[in-house]
């Protein structure tokens, strides 16, 4: 099959799913081929022509750094997962890649559900909101999903509670997972 062959069966498929934003995923699916063609075509070539040695690099003076809340084009994944451009708390910073945990806005009076959720509070943002750490969908990403148009923000939750939080969360406690087996 060729690339266009592919594309219309796509398409197809795409146009037959119910209840689902098809305009979305079409827009992020250009998005996405563009910052694509911008690595491969732009970047690879400046760097080492090798796309295994080549990385994307943002600027130092506007890079993210741990315990920051930045924007991240997640693009689209599963019914269940945080999608499209969202703020994300950033884990660790691997060089190349990022782990974060999304964030989405918290309604009046809505509870965080302790099994997956925990709220962290964050500077100048929207006032002084908090915002909700979606902790089951944290992820390893590329750094050049990245959105270098937002502002990045400083977290007032101290780190040591927000780690704590997350161990918790995730059960990542090596006594307990080694007695569970």
């Amino acid at each position: 099959m060729s690339i266009k062959d592919d594309m219309d069966e796509s398409a197809k498929i795409l146009d037959g799913i119910q209840n689902y934003d098809k305009d979305g995923f079409a827009n992020q699916l250009k998005y996405w081929l563009k910052e694509l063609e911008f690595f491969y075509n732009k970047v690879v070539p400046k760097q080492t022509g090798n796309p295994s040695t080549s990385f994307y690099e943002i600027t130092k003076s506007i890079r993210p750094k741990e315990g920051q809340v930045a924007f991240f084009n997640l693009r689209r994944g599963y019914p269940k997962e945080v999608y499209d451009g969202h703020y994300c708390y950033i884990l660790k910073d691997f060089g190349i890649k990022y782990l974060v945990i999304p964030t989405t806005s918290v309604k009046d009076k809505s509870e965080a559900n302790p099994e997956f959720e925990f709220d962290i509070k964050m500077k100048n943002f929207k006032n002084e909101l908090i915002t909700r750490l979606q902790i089951s969908d944290i992820r390893a990403i590329d750094v050049q999903r990245f959105n270098e148009k937002r502002e990045v923000f400083n977290v007032i939750t101290d780190k040591e509670i927000i780690v704590k939080e997350i161990l918790r969360i995730l059960s990542l406690n090596v006594d307990t997972i080694i007695k569970e087996e």
